[in-house]
């Protein structure tokens, strides 16, 4: 029995990175480094901005990663309430590597499914309502409405016999 999987294309995902970095390049900024995942969690699309720095470059990633495994915006595991009687959420703790906790990680959705991530990192949170960089999940949410905006069609990969074969749908 085939398996089907609704996920970002490669070219949907390029063009969303293309459009955060954009947008990041002209708003006067700090560098930033962006990556686009499937809908498996495995990296798309990728870029750095030069001048970024390089922890970014893996936590941008990551951001992406753990919104698709943690099936929702990171912003929401970064705001997590901090108690002493309590243990902090943190999937490190659980045995992820990969999983981030800080906020930049945004998930991608069509038909109320989860089909990508888009991870963005190089930027801290805003310390006032005066500052007008966008910063890591804003960065995420505009390359998000990109993608709705486009009324994108995602593709369908379907695995079968070990083929990978793409398909659209109507």
């Amino acid at each position: 029995m085939p398996v089907t999987i609704l996920s970002i294309s490669q070219k949907e995902a390029a063009e969303i990175v293309e459009a955060i970095v954009r947008k990041a390049s002209v708003d006067g900024g700090l560098p930033i480094a962006v990556a686009v995942v499937d809908a498996t969690a495995r990296l798309v699309a990728f870029a750095a901005m030069d001048g970024v720095v390089p922890a970014s470059i893996k936590l941008s990633q990551s951001k992406a990663y753990s919104a698709v495994v943690g099936q929702k915006d990171t912003m929401h595991r970064a705001s997590f309430p901090k108690s002493n009687e309590t243990v902090d959420f943190d999937m490190r703790n659980w045995t992820d590597d990969n999983f981030s906790g800080f906020t930049g990680g945004v998930v991608i959705t069509i038909f109320g499914t989860i089909i990508g991530g888009i991870g963005v990192s190089g930027r801290k949170e805003k310390m006032n309502m005066t500052e007008t960089t966008m910063q890591d999940n804003e960065l995420g949410m505009y390359g998000n409405s990109i993608f709705e905006n486009n009324n994108a069609k995602p593709a369908i990969n379907g695995c079968m016999k070990g083929t990978n074969d793409v398909h659209y749908p109507e």
